[in-house]
């Protein structure tokens, strides 16, 4: 198994990109093609005391892709860049799986151009994993703002497939966000997704879920349209940060209060882990005829060492070829 890791995209590139990588070599067994600077790829492993045996390092030519840059830029005007280039190597069958924490809209775009969609997707879509204290997957968390009913049954499709044969997770729960438990609550779009859904074998469909009862994480897969659901994410990273500013607040406003997070460190320790998001890596692009997991913009090396460990469950699922033998509906098979 070889993955491929854009090394020179992402807030924390190259240090934490190559750092990460080759502690997720080590941890989950596999080979690497790094993609970036040479120079720069091996200060970094010789910093942080790594191997690069087993890694295959490919050089860019052109400037690199920034959170900044236009979405088409990846195809465009920097198509030799790391990310760029990573993609072509990933479809050339070069490696199996692809992980990069640079520009999710470049990488969605170069995905979806470069490697193509799933035969039968007419739109894909990014599903964030969620830390609830067990994962709960979000699709689409931002990639396409306007959907039908039909790419959301897709997204439903996807999602628990990917909670089942990547994340390991039987018979995943699956609801979708709504501004009511209702039934006939919603815009059309929910009214004709919770039908669709609600008739559809092979999904464990418990209904809608309102907002407040994302966080009581009981559900396993959560569906919406783009917009919403990148509001939804943008929302637990904020809430997250809050509470963990709150707890920081308490302890430290006395002695008392010193004292009382001695006592009670294990259990503040193990809400910390539980309301991270980097023990659970990234996100994958659900419909992408190859296996790509986008990591956070601001990645450290736990989190894309996770990656690369989701990048090898994902490739060896075989879901993606599943998928592309699924019967679906006419219109999902048609394309945009």
């Amino acid at each position: 198994m070889r993955i491929i890791v854009d090394c020179m995209s992402g807030d924390n590139a190259p240090d934490a990109i190559v750092h990460g990588a080759l502690e997720g070599k080590i941890k989950e067994n596999v080979d690497l093609l790094l993609v970036g600077d040479k120079k720069a790829i091996e200060e970094c492993a010789k910093a942080h005391g790594l191997s690069l045996e087993g890694c295959t390092i490919v050089e860019n030519e052109g400037e690199n892709i920034t959170m900044e840059d236009e979405v088409t830029s990846v195809v465009k005007e920097k198509n030799q860049s790391s990310m760029a280039v990573a993609l072509k190597l990933l479809k050339e069958g070069e490696g199996d799986a692809m992980v990069s924490a640079g520009n999710t809209g470049a990488l969605l775009t170069g995905a979806t151009l470069v490697l193509r969609r799933i035969k039968g997707v007419r739109r894909p879509g990014l599903g964030a994993i969620l830390p609830f204290g067990s994962p709960t997957l979000l699709t689409d968390a931002g990639a396409q703002a306007v959907c039908t009913p039909d790419d959301l049954v897709m997204f439903a499709r996807m999602g628990s497939m990917y909670m089942n044969k990547v994340m390991g997770i039987e018979n995943p729960k699956v609801a979708l966000i709504n501004n009511g438990a209702e039934e006939c609550k919603g815009t059309d779009l929910q009214k004709d997704t919770y039908q669709a859904l609600k008739n559809l074998d092979g999904i464990n469909f418990a209904g809608n879920i309102e907002g407040r009862e994302i966080f009581d994480g009981e559900f396993d897969v959560l569906i919406a349209d783009g917009f919403t659901g990148n509001i939804v994410v943008k929302m637990c990273e904020g809430t997250g940060k809050f509470t963990k500013k709150c707890l920081n607040d308490v302890f430290r406003r006395n002695v008392l209060s010193k004292i009382a997070y001695l006592l009670a460190k294990g259990s503040v320790d193990t809400l910390r882990h539980d309301t991270d998001h980097s023990i659970y890596g990234g996100a994958p692009f659900l419909g992408i005829a190859k296996p790509v997991i986008k990591g956070h913009g601001s990645s450290n090396h736990v989190s894309i060492a996770v990656c690369v460990g989701q990048a090898k469950r994902y490739a060896e699922s075989g879901m993606i070829d599943y998928i592309a033998s699924l019967k679906t509906s006419s219109a999902e098979e048609k394309e945009v």
